[in-house]
């Protein structure tokens, strides 16, 4: 099942999002999204590629600690691939008792309950049975819907051609082999930080594995003097 995920995550950015609204959705500048481990990946992309963007991630329950203005007019978007995340239900909860508008993204469950009965503008991802980790795709393109932007909707739109997973199957073997029965510790630039975090997630959940990440240059003064070459503790670092 996750090989046919891989083989096939390149159509995902052939998929149309589409808005189901009673009202025309008017264009937002500022975002909150609230989503929990993989689907928070699409937002992480998001601000990779449009770092200038006004676009907040919130990991955890309620809302984060902003004040009132930063509030203001920021467009609150719950999501969730099964749409039952609890912490993005609180989320939504909250943001209701403070006005924010809403819009929901998820393939159903509560969210998309909610959203029909309250007339809340929502995105219905396509239910393909794949893990939230691996719907990437779908949710990129979603976001991209959400913040109005046509540019990034068509070059997302392109990668369901140029993207080919099974071409790199063979150095993902090699990869595999290369790191089995060591802890993966993935680093990268802090613009990058999304692309790391996704590896972290694909570890961890795909693979089972524990695996951490850090980023470029703060790990120089500090975390690589704990990979010192010395007797007491290379055992510590043997399997990392």
């Amino acid at each position: 099942m996750m090989k046919d995920a891989i083989s096939s995550f390149a159509s995902q950015f052939s998929w149309q999002p589409k808005i189901v609204s009673n009202s025309p959705f008017p264009k937002y500048k500022r975002f909150l999204l609230a989503g929990m481990g993989g689907s928070h990946l699409s937002g992480d992309i998001l601000k990779l590629v449009r770092p200038e963007l006004d676009f907040i991630i919130h990991s955890s329950y309620g809302l984060p600690k902003l004040s009132k203005q930063n509030f203001k007019k920021r467009l609150f978007v719950a999501n969730s691939y099964s749409g039952n995340t609890e912490e993005v239900i609180s989320g939504l909860y909250e943001a209701e008792k403070i006005g924010l508008p809403i819009l929901v993204i998820a393939t159903g469950g509560k969210l998309i309950e909610i959203a029909k009965g309250k007339n809340y503008p929502y995105i219905e991802l396509s239910i393909t049975g794949i893990q939230p980790r691996m719907s990437l795709g779908y949710g990129l393109r979603a976001l991209a819907l959400v913040i109005s932007d046509k540019k990034l909707l068509r070059d997302s739109e392109k990668l369901a051609v140029k993207l080919r997973p099974l071409k790199s199957e063979t150095k993902g073997k090699q990869l595999a082999l290369r790191i089995k029965n060591k802890i993966p510790i993935i680093y990268s630039s802090a613009d990058n930080l999304a692309i790391a975090y996704n590896w972290k997630i694909k570890f961890n959940e795909t693979a089972k594995s524990p695996a951490f990440y850090n980023l470029i240059p703060e790990l120089n003064h500090n975390e690589m003097t704990g990979f010192d070459l010395n007797q007491e503790s290379k055992h510590l670092t043997d399997n990392l």
